[in-house]
Order: C-alpha cells, then structure tokens, then sequence
C-alpha cells in the first residue's frame, strides 16, 4: 500500500516504509525527547507553561478505573477523547451530544455501547478526555462530520542549531470515511510557507491527481489562506524550542476562531505525509540529508555513551 501511494506521487521505490521511518526517527535525537511526546498529558503540561495553549481537560481516567454505567459527563457537549500515550490518533475521537443521543465522530452510538467502549480503552491506558475545538470560521466549509481541520507542521533542527520550520499541510477530514484509514480517510493540502496559503489538495489513494476544490461541496482549497497560519508556525516553533533536541517534531495544531491551539507532537510521523510537501517543491529542505547529519552524531563510533551530544 505505501509502496503504491509513493510510486504514485514520487514515481520511484519507496524508500522508508513506515515502521523502518519510526524505528530510525525514534533512535535520533535525545531520548528525553521521544519519551516526553509520548506523554500527551506530560507534554501538554510542560508547553503550557511556555505559554502554548492546549485543550481544556475536562477529566483525566486513569488506566483500569471504572467507569459509572451512566456517563460521569452526560450533559457536556463538544468533548475529544485520547489515549495518554501512543501517536498517530490511534483511539481517539469526537464526542457531540444531541438531545439523549451521543454522536462518535459524527455517528450515532447508545450510551451502552459508547461506555462498554471507554471501559475498554480504559484498561489499556490513562483516557484524557478534552473540549472538542471549533475550527475558525474561516475554515468552516472545510469541516467534515463534525471534525476541524489539523494543521500539521513539522519543524526540524539540525544538531546543536536552532529549529526551523520545514513544512507544513492542512488535513481535512472525507465525509462518511473512518478519519484514521491511511488511505481515503483524509485529503491533505500542502500550504506555501511564505504566504500561507493551500496548495491543491490530494487523496492519498489517489495521490496523482490535484484537487483544486472539494468534490463533496466545492469548496476552494488551491490558493486559500489558512487563518492564524504565522500564529501557529510561531507556537510550533516555540514547542521545539522547549522540548530536548529532535530532528523532527511534527506538531498537530487547530485554527480555532481565537487562534491556535495545540493538540500534540510526533516524533515518528508516516514517512509519506513527512515529504508530501517536498512532492509539491513546498518544504525548505529535503529531509534525508538532515536525518543523515543526526545519525552521523548519533551513530559515531567516537561518541562517548554516557555523554549524550542533544543536552
């Protein structure tokens, strides 16, 4: 499947699949670093008193508690839920209450069922349960099944440098598709650093063609500007900054009406979505050669293994 999606866009062998780009990206840099990303509450603490804002957290289940048959938030509406740990929104979801009936990412579920569901998730790990954000309005025609836009940025460092940012893409959700299936549950638009705005956008199971506009209700996306864009590219800037060393952190960040708010950081991104904006001539460098600098400090043979050079 990646195999395809890169021959399509790239028109050569995939280079990096996934897990082989998780396993390097994890080995680079300081792992302080990796192990702080991971801890999307840890995280969020440590940025927040940086003066990067984050979702309001309504409650914090930790793993195996139990959960009352009856919701403990009945009555709360616009509510995101995730694992504590992990990347990749792997288990999370939207929340929207409408009369007695509870919506999951737009689809209706019985509060049975949705809490049968929590308490499964809750005995795999800590469940931070968040305000659900609003995208600007702006944005609002580019909202589907109820969930906002995600500007995804990546910033880069080189060793002992300051960071930069490298690319950046607005993820739109597909109406009716499963937002976490690789490749159809999502269109990705590269945005032009220098002024903000969208490229065309792609689907990744048809990564060849350009999508000027959305075919689900016409809405523009070539030449659009996305709202707070500056905003947020200084926010994800500030993140690296105050994070140990990485190469790479790619920072997941909603436009909301008051500005930007930061949903987390991954330190091991799909290799795929990492280059998407180099496919369209839109990053400000290639990562390979960046990833090279790293492992030459990481893996050289003089390093000493108790001094670690990302400190």
């Amino acid at each position: 499947m990646e195999a395809h999606v890169w021959r399509g866009l790239y028109g050569s062998r995939h280079p990096l699949p996934a897990r082989s780009a998780a396993l390097l990206l994890t080995r680079l840099g300081d792992p302080a670093g990796h192990a702080l990303l991971a801890d999307k509450l840890a995280t969020a603490e440590q940025l927040a008193m940086a003066g990067i804002k984050f979702p309001v957290l309504h409650s914090l289940y930790r793993r195996g508690a139990t959960l009352a048959p009856a919701l403990p938030f009945a009555g709360n509406a616009g509510l995101f839920l995730k694992p504590r740990h992990g990347q990749g929104g792997r288990n999370a979801f939207a929340l929207t209450q409408q009369g007695e009936t509870w919506h999951l990412d737009g689809r209706p579920i019985t509060a049975t069922a949705l809490c049968e569901r929590l308490q499964r998730l809750s005995r795999q790990d800590d469940l931070l349960l968040q305000e659900k954000l609003i995208a600007d309005p702006d944005l609002a025609e580019l909202v589907a099944d109820d969930r906002a836009p995600v500007l995804r940025l990546a910033t880069a460092r080189l060793p002992g440098e300051a960071p930069f940012l490298q690319s950046a893409l607005l993820t739109l959700a597909v109406p009716g598709r499963n937002p976490r299936h690789f490749l159809d549950g999502a269109l990705h638009a590269p945005i032009d650093m220098a002024d903000g705005r969208l490229a065309a956008g792609l689907s990744l199971a048809r990564p060849g063609d350009r999508l000027a506009q959305l075919g689900w209700n016409g809405a523009i996306l070539a030449g659009r500007p996305v709202p707070w864009f500056d905003e947020a590219s200084a926010m994800a800037l500030r993140a690296m900054r105050e994070i140990p060393a990485l190469p790479l952190v790619h920072w997941d960040i909603i436009p909301t009406g008051t500005g930007p708010v930061m949903l987390e950081g991954n330190s091991a991104g799909n290799w795929i979505l990492a280059n998407l904006a180099g496919a369209y001539g839109l990053d400000t460098c290639p990562l390979p050669p960046l990833l090279s600098r790293w492992m030459s400090v990481s893996f050289s043979p003089e390093a000493d293994p108790g001094d670690s050079p990302f400190r």
